[in-house]
Formats: C-alpha cells, sequence, structure tokens
C-alpha cells in the first residue's frame, strides 16, 4: 500500500543524510558502508556542513545521554535505570520531564513505562515490516521465518540464574 503525504519543499535532515549515504554506496560501487568512512568522506567532500550546536543545546543532549544510561542496584540486587523521561507537550511545546525511579510519582512511572513499551511496539511493528517487505521482494527467493514478538519466555530466560554452582545439587 502507497500513501501519498503533503509535498515539502524542504528536504528534511534524515533525507540529505540518507542520501548522502547512497550517494556514497553508488560512487564507492559498493553494498554495505561503514559510517566512519562515510562521515569523514562527506565532511572531507564538503558535502556535509553543519553549524555548530549551542553549548545549551550541547549540554541537554549529553546530559540526556549521561541520564539515559544511568543505573543503581535496587535492594533485591537488580540492575535498574535510575531516570526515567516523559515526553509531554505543553502550549504545543515539547518537552521531556525526567524523574529519579526512587522518589518518582506512580503517574510519572505509569506514563514512562507506557511511553516506553509503545516504542517497543513500535520497534516490532517496523521489524515485522521488514520482515515481510524482504520476504515479498528479495532476489533469492527466500522467505525468513516470522519473528515471535511475545518477549514473555526471553524475560523469564534472562531472569534465569546465570552463576552455579560447581557441584551439582544433591538429591
Amino acid at each position: 500500500m502507497i500513501t501519498t503525504r503533503k509535498p515539502r519543499t524542504k528536504k528534511s535532515f534524515n533525507q540529505r543524510m540518507q542520501e548522502l549515504a547512497q550517494e556514497y554506496m553508488k560512487l564507492h560501487n559498493v553494498d554495505t558502508i561503514e559510517l566512519e568512512e562515510v562521515a569523514n568522506w562527506a565532511c572531507e567532500t564538503g558535502r556535509y556542513q553543519r553549524r555548530p550546536v549551542s553549548m545549551e543545546q550541547q549540554c541537554r543532549r549529553e546530559l540526556a545521554d549521561a541520564l539515559r544510561v544511568q543505573h543503581y542496584t535496587d535492594h533485591q540486587g537488580r540492575e535498574i535505570r535510575r531516570m526515567h523521561p516523559v515526553r509531554i507537550k505543553d502550549a504545543g511545546e515539547q518537552m521531556v520531564i525526567w524523574a529519579d525511579i526512587i522518589t518518582a510519582k506512580p503517574s510519572h512511572m505509569r506514563l514512562s513505562l507506557q511511553q516506553s513499551r509503545s516504542g517497543i511496539a513500535a520497534d516490532c511493528l517496523a521489524h515485522s515490516a521488514i520482515v515481510d517487505s524482504y520476504n515479498e521482494n528479495n532476489r533469492y527467493a527466500e522467505s525468513l521465518d516470522m519473528f515471535d514478538y511475545d518477549f514473555n519466555k526471553d524475560v523469564a530466560e534472562r531472569k534465569l540464574p546465570t552463576d552455579y554452582p560447581d557441584e551439582p545439587p544433591s538429591e
């Protein structure tokens, strides 16, 4: 199914970056790319030029990156992500509010986890579309098995212990 979108007069940043990657692949006659090589080529040839971000923008980005990877060990010994974001719109402006899981109100955590789960579902839908498209269009006439998107078994398996005693348990 092909959907039509409102035509844009100006290309998005992502479209320009995608075109850079495609241009590199075509120019160098390759099917795979390593992004460091593409970035070096794009900068050296003047195909990529960008105004530097402000110190505030850079700080905000680096804060978000740092908060995203901050973990702590809970009372049960689990490594848990400490800071949790909620994306909200206020008067048409997008904001991200972060809260520490230790002090976060249930409403914040509920919304953060709901948004996270929605992201996982969107990733599964996109993954499924990729599998379907590959199966219907690959030049090898091969069909890959569809993946199971019920992760309950995966979660249960990953919760199993990873350290085992050297000796088998006595009966």
